[in-house]
């Protein structure tokens, strides 16, 4: 759900200034996020097994899902982290719901492990930083193999075909400022904006994941003459 736009154009603020709007939208962001729960449809309660397999997120597999950055390294460390516990406790993943949520014994497993790093961490920012990272890494792999990755939606739902790309006016550009508990949610619409423009023409940028943020801002401040309209969802 989009919930908010801002323009900037040719005079950016300098760093200062993109640290306050920074603090403004996430706090935003959190808004939106909680006036949203209210009103997404319930989830689908289907339960579904993940086989991972070795390796991290690759770069391919990571900017197929519609981001244009490198991969999070907390997502990747993450990933490998849920990967060793499996392994350790010889449990198999179980993803259910339209967040990809984690199920049965081995959630029960991983959230103990994952407060416990969770409550370890004293910087506020590093908090949030690793909240983040570990909804992106459980969504990654719960959806790996059962949601496509240009439209999110169950892969027997794709509906990619019906889309229909069209062009951006010349010097405009997206960024779509989500949470991560709404990257890749099927209900998510603003996934939209670059299955209809590209990737080049709106741009991904998951609140928390300190890559995606850096290139956003700095994209802002050295915007010179173009238009950037920063989308909150």
């Amino acid at each position: 759900m989009l919930c908010a736009v801002r323009v900037f154009t040719q005079k950016f603020s300098p760093p200062p200034f993109a640290i306050k709007a920074d603090c403004r939208f996430r706090s935003l962001l959190g808004h939106s996020s909680i006036m949203n729960s209210s009103s997404r449809s319930a989830p689908r309660e289907e339960v579904r097994t993940n086989g991972t397999g070795d390796g991290c997120i690759s770069l391919q597999e990571w900017q197929g899902w519609g981001s244009g950055s490198p991969v999070p390294a907390m997502v990747n460390e993450l990933v490998e982290d849920l990967k060793l516990l499996k392994k350790n406790n010889d449990a198999q993943m179980k993803f259910g719901g339209l967040g990809g949520k984690l199920k049965g014994d081995f959630r029960i497993q991983e959230d103990k492990k994952h407060r416990a790093t969770y409550q370890a961490l004293s910087d506020s920012e590093k908090k949030f930083q690793f909240y983040s990272a570990r909804q992106i890494a459980c969504r990654l792999l719960g959806s790996k193999g059962y949601l496509c990755q240009k439209c999110w939606l169950p892969l027997e739902d794709c509906m990619c075909s019906k889309l229909k790309p069209s062009p951006l006016w010349h010097g405009i550009r997206f960024w779509l400022y989500m949470h991560p508990k709404d990257f890749l949610r099927q209900n998510n619409t603003g996934k939209l904006l670059w299955q209809v423009f590209g990737v080049q023409a709106a741009t991904l940028c998951l609140y928390g994941i300190a890559e995606d943020e850096e290139i956003m801002w700095n994209t802002f401040k050295l915007a010179g003459s173009f238009i950037l309209i920063l989308m909150v969802a």
